[in-house]
Order: C-alpha cells, then structure tokens, then sequence
C-alpha cells in the first residue's frame, strides 16, 4: 500500500481535478469575456467575513488553478473585488451587520 505523502504527490502530479476546473469553471468565462471585447474577467470564488483573512479560505485547489493559468500565460491572482456588503440573512432591521466581501481569480490576458 503506498503512503499518504505518496498518494497526494500522485493527485498533484496527475492535475486531473484542476484541468477539470478549468475546463468546466474558466475557459467559458474567458470565452465569453474575450468574445465580449473584455481582457480582464473574474472567476467568483466566495465571499469573507470581515475576521476572515484571505490567504487563510484560499483552497490548494484554487491556488493550483491560479499556477496552472500562470503556466499558460495568463496574469492569475485571487483578490477581493466590489464592494463590501451585508448578507441579507445577516442584516438586522436596519441593515446593519457583519461586513462581508467577494474574492475570486482574477484572470488577464
């Protein structure tokens, strides 16, 4: 039986879960932004609390699609975008609550 360690180094070697990510997850989102006369599109990953940290929700899949995009000579980084907000589920009768905000791979080309 091969060990843990060798196991992950086989997935990370076969990239078969971040080719699927791409093919199902970006390249019609760069299609579709491309075909529009974009250079720039974003791929919505989720949103953060305020007392969450960034490099903290990033998953090694997402950060493995970001090496894979550099590979292919795109410009790939996760990054907040818009505004921050208040879930509506969140927000008391005033509208106030915790402030959250989105973040994704932002892709160029």
């Amino acid at each position: 039986m091969i060990t843990a360690k060798e196991a992950k180094e086989l997935y990370d070697k076969s990239g078969a879960e971040v080719d699927v990510y791409l093919k199902n997850r970006v390249e019609k989102e760069v299609v579709k932004a491309a075909e529009g006369g974009k250079r720039i599109t974003v791929i919505h990953l989720g949103s953060k609390g305020m007392f969450d940290h960034l490099d903290q929700i990033i998953t090694p899949l997402q950060k493995a699609v970001v090496d894979k995009l550099k590979e292919l000579g795109y410009r790939a980084e996760i990054k907040l975008y818009g505004e921050s907000y208040v879930p509506r589920g969140l927000a008391d009768d005033d509208g106030n609550g915790p402030s959250h905000q989105n973040y994704g791979i932002q892709i160029i080309w």
